[in-house]
């Protein structure tokens, strides 16, 4: 339908801009070319922690592998369990490849409409190294359950190196790659959408063609559902993502779905150990010394192996040492007197957190007490906590051996932030979901650029930190919109790394102010015209760079008084 000025007639395309949101079909052709996310928003979504070892991809942490190895490695697949498995396997690979994707898109790009969702699947493929992805045109209906698309591949990794491993194929070869957008559009859309490749480099092809359908449109041979897990009579969710009606609850369950006040959220390597070794120290009642930064959690921990324990019924009395480090030992009834917290923790825990805080004479008493329990059975547990040093403050004269000797029968370190990157994005989703429970207030999430900051940030606060930042994120952000960087960090921060943590890509000349350890108002004004010069003062894409609204960009520029020069 033509726009006609005289009858307020508008066109189909227009009527897309004007709606995005409440539309549940779509068709690429009425997308605009730059509409978001772009390839460069979703480039400015991967960051290389240089140094560190991690690439991420929004909350995916991500490698770089070489296309020959990839090649090799399922060339030696399919040595070893044959061609068809092999496929089978890639495949479901590549779904669940999809499926995370998709996730990314819904989390970070949560504005968006769902065509514009769609439409970067494409861009994440040919952002990821698989292939450059050409759309020749995609069109869906959510609420009649089909979809329709057509792809180029070109130079698909994929089917090139099974070509240079195997030479010319009689069957399609970039099997993995078509399990991605099979995943990803399924999960989207809210029903299985399979994407077959037609022809391939593999056979000889000059390039791939690709085509995607609703489940019912292949016919009745689709092999493809059983591949992936899927029911031709059942959706993959109840119904398409639509981020304008509703904002997805997280839940502050840990993985197992037990108590948050219980869980232990992580899967890194350092807090697995530490997991290990407190299911292995919990049915036995000798000490525990608990080895790690301030705000690392130890208390936490303590909790979660008293619970476990041979008395979780019993009670747990933490004692905090600093308030004891001045007090005499023959006037220490707060500790050891009938009504003190040795008394209380009987038949429990008694948790002394910062034992280095005790005086040396405190000390000695403590150590008279474990002996004059040692042949007995005993009427409490005791669980310290220290430094990740205690040698260290034994050198220096302010740790007994003795005492170190008596609590240190089980030791157990408890990792800094720092050493436990990979559980930043899960620490994240359940501080969120626990204080958004607790606040009662309602937000989409985190922006884009507080979300990379909060990957690279290095967290001298530790777990403690992050659940103080995320608290204070909730309470400055505004009702149903997303989490700023200005709402975490105040003036009270000093952070020299936040420029290059929050858009690595902006001109290095922002970062030299933050060195001069200027405050976060500063930065910010910084940030909001680095992005805006880099742009050439296209506010649309200068907002997209810094992970804001057209709106909250038009704000900042008039509250700070921005002006092109």
């Amino acid at each position: 339908m033509e726009n006609d000025e005289g009858q307020g007639r508008v066109s189909l395309r227009e009527v897309s801009k004007r709606a995005p949101r409440i539309l549940q079909r779509g068709d690429s052709l009425l997308l605009d070319e730059g509409a978001a996310p772009t390839l460069n928003d979703l480039a400015g979504a991967l960051q290389f922690a240089l140094g560190d070892g991690r690439i991420w991809l929004n909350d995916n942490r991500m490698v770089l592998m070489q296309a020959d190895v990839l090649g090799a490695l399922q060339k030696q697949m399919i040595r070893d369990v044959g061609m068809d498995k092999t496929r089978v396997n890639c495949m479901r690979i590549g779904w669940q490849e999809g499926v995370k994707l998709a996730e990314l898109v819904k989390t970070r790009f949560a504005q968006e409409n769902l065509t514009a969702a769609l439409a970067a699947g494409p861009r994440l493929h040919t952002l990821e190294g698989y292939a450059k992805v050409v759309t020749k045109r995609f069109e869906f209906d959510a609420k009649r359950k089909t979809y329709l698309g057509e792809f180029d591949w070109i130079d698909s990794v994929e089917g090139t190196q099974h070509f240079r491993n195997f030479g010319v194929c009689d069957c399609p070869a970039c099997w993995m790659q078509v399990g991605v957008p099979s995943g990803y559009t399924s999960t989207l859309l809210g029903f299985p959408v399979i994407f077959r490749e037609i022809e391939c480099v593999a056979q000889g092809a000059a390039r791939c063609l690709v085509i995607g359908k609703d489940v019912d449109s292949w016919g009745d041979d689709v092999p493809e559902l059983q591949i992936f897990d899927l029911a031709r009579d059942r959706t993959v969710r109840e119904g398409p993502w639509n981020p304008a009606l509703a904002i997805p609850e997280l839940s502050a369950a840990g993985p197992s779905g037990t108590d948050p006040a219980e869980a232990i959220i992580g899967q890194s390597a350092p807090i697995q150990r530490t997991k290990r070794l407190l299911e292995k120290a919990s049915p036995f009642s000798e000490a525990v010394l608990l080895l790690g930064e301030p705000g690392t959690g130890k208390e936490f921990f303590a909790r979660h192996l008293h619970a476990r324990g041979t008395t979780p019924k019993g009670p747990f009395v933490a004692v905090n040492c600093a308030a004891l480090g001045n007090v005499s030992p023959s006037d220490a009834d707060e500790l050891f007197g009938p009504e003190g917290h040795i008394a209380q923790a009987r038949g429990g825990t008694l948790f002394l957190n910062d034992v280095l805080s005790l005086g040396l004479g405190l000390q000695a008493r403590l150590v008279a007490f474990q002996h004059d329990r040692s042949d007995r059975p005993r009427a409490l547990r005791i669980i310290a906590a220290t430094g990740p040093s205690p040698l260290i403050a034994m050198a220096e004269g302010r740790l007994r051996s003795d005492l170190y000797n008596l609590l240190s029968v089980l030791p157990i370190e408890v990792p800094s932030l720092r050493e436990r990157r990979d559980d930043i994005p899960l620490l994240i989703t359940h501080f969120l979901s626990l204080h958004r429970k607790r606040l009662r207030k309602t937000v989409q999430g985190l922006s884009g650029a507080t979300y990379d900051l909060l990957l690279r940030y290095d967290y001298p606060g530790n777990v403690r930190e992050l659940s103080n930042l995320i608290e204070r994120g909730l309470i400055f952000a505004e009702a149903g919109g997303f989490i700023e960087i200005n709402h975490m960090f105040s003036s009270l921060e000093k952070l020299p790394e936040v420029a290059r943590a929050a858009k690595p890509h902006l001109k290095a000349a922002t970062a030299d102010l933050v060195d001069g350890h200027n405050s976060i108002e500063i930065l910010e004004i910084e940030l909001l015209r680095a992005a805006l010069v880099e742009t050439d003062w296209n506010v649309s894409r200068a907002a997209r760079k810094l992970g804001l609204s057209r709106a909250k960009l038009d704000y900042r520029i008039k509250k700070f008084g921005l002006l092109r020069s």
